[in-house]
């Protein structure tokens, strides 16, 4: 296991330390973005967050000729071995390591940013990295509320940035064919469509505060969000589970089925409704998002639902986590990242079907050598939008009523307890600014 020594920190992460504030990242905001990358050229990648999946973003970067990564960063510096090693392996010689996501946006070596943090850090990194004239790779769900998202998709196009969503079906050559399928009409109108979560998630138990453990700068990792009492029970993949830092299996493997389900109805704006419920059911523990959540999202011609079952279940039609189409001739059913069956009739006779994957990480650095955005699989404001659904499915769920929704503000109507659940309290200096 590669280590970080006392040495090799001070080097890459202390002595940086006098470098910029987050004050001093808003106050480039204006200035010019990095260099246009030639067709020669190599993208120089920071990888942010390599515990869970950034060590999948290390994979993905390495395996790119085009691109080489030259920076990792994790505010703790017990998880960055692996990452460490992938790289010395992949290019002979290990990047730099730093604490303090600040410094990789201030470094003028970095081209792209590839972001696997908590939920909470995904909207600020990414609009800092923007500002900073970095291209984003960010993880899904892009943001941690409805506002912060938003602004997001205002800072790349301010800054002029290729950020790319961490949906990775969006490249898979089998799901763009059964979007084209489903969106030719070979099902007739689509009247449904239903995303399926069915991930079985145990207990967490319970957990006492403790201290601090060394090499976690814990500070920084709470970064926009409340500072609570260090508790080992809220931080790796747990954190997840409560909503200060998280989103519930909705926002976390659900947005990639939410993601399929609004693309498949061609939906590229708020629902005019939702309606949500359920609970934390089968165990008691410290987490606080449900573990079994219905989800229905009214449009006038059609309509989305979403389910999360997170103990024993069945399938339906062959799905776990997945994606079922309902048209007036047949259905659709994605039962992978990669593979979809149709069925026709009141026998359910099977139809056409397909599979084949795809590179998201390649696809967001092609665009990145052309400047356009919309050649990207996933660009940031499909990210927002799908991101959107499963927090407004979670205010539902908090309030345990229906809600309406006037989607040319992305804000509920009348409902001023629930606007506040749109946005939340940012803890200095790690606020989402207003004007990005």
């Amino acid at each position: 296991m590669h280590t970080i020594d006392r040495r090799r920190f001070l080097q890459t992460s202390t002595a940086l330390a006098a470098g910029l504030s987050a004050a001093n990242l808003s106050a480039r905001a204006d200035e010019k973005p990095s260099k246009k990358i030639g067709p020669n050229d190599t993208i120089r990648v920071a990888i942010i967050g390599v515990r869970g999946r950034g060590m999948e973003h290390v994979q993905g970067y390495t395996k790119c000729k085009d691109a080489r990564i030259t920076t990792i960063c994790d505010v703790d510096s017990r998880v960055v071995g692996k990452a460490m090693d992938a790289c010395e392996t992949a290019y002979g010689k290990a990047p730099k390591y730093v604490q303090d996501l600040r410094r990789v946006f201030e470094d003028p070596e970095i081209d792209a940013v590839s972001i696997a943090t908590p939920n909470h850090w995904h909207s600020l990194a990414t609009i800092w990295a923007c500002q900073n004239g970095k291209d984003v790779y960010v993880e899904k769900p892009v943001s941690h509320n409805v506002w912060e998202g938003r602004k997001m998709v205002e800072a790349a196009r301010k800054y002029d940035r290729v950020v790319q969503t961490g949906t990775q079906c969006r490249s898979h050559k089998g799901i763009q064919e059964a979007m084209e399928f489903i969106r030719a009409g070979k099902i007739g109108k689509v009247h449904t469509a239903k995303g399926l979560c069915y991930k079985w998630r145990p207990s967490i138990g319970f957990k006492d505060d403790s201290a601090v453990p060394p090499g976690l700068d814990y500070d920084l990792w709470c970064g926009p969000a409340e500072k609570r009492a260090f508790n080992e029970n809220r931080l790796h993949y747990n954190w997840h589970w409560f909503w200060n830092t998280g989103n519930g299996d909705l926002g976390n493997q659900g947005i990639h089925q939410m993601d399929l389900a609004r693309w498949g109805l061609g939906k590229n704006e708020f629902p005019k409704s939702v309606f949500a419920s359920g609970g934390r059911f089968g165990y008691k523990d410290q987490a606080e998002t449900p573990n079994t959540e219905s989800v229905v999202f009214e449009y006038d011609d059609c309509q989305l639902q979403f389910e999360v079952r997170g103990l024993p279940t069945n399938d339906e039609k062959g799905v776990m986590v997945g994606d079922i189409f309902y048209g007036s001739e047949g259905i659709v059913v994605i039962d992978s990242y990669t593979h979809w069956q149709s069925y026709f009739g009141q026998k359910m006779e099977k139809g056409p079907g397909g599979a084949g994957g795809g590179d998201h990480f390649a696809n967001f650095l092609a665009a990145m050598r052309t400047r356009n955005y919309r050649e990207l699989a996933a660009d940031i404001e499909e990210g927002h939008l799908s991101s959107a659904f499963c927090h407004l499915g979670n205010i539902s769920y908090r309030l345990g009523r229906k809600l309406a929704i006037d989607p040319s503000t992305e804000s509920f109507v009348n409902d001023g307890e629930a606007n506040a659940m749109l946005k939340r309290e940012y803890r200095a200096p790690f606020v989402v600014p207003e004007k990005v």
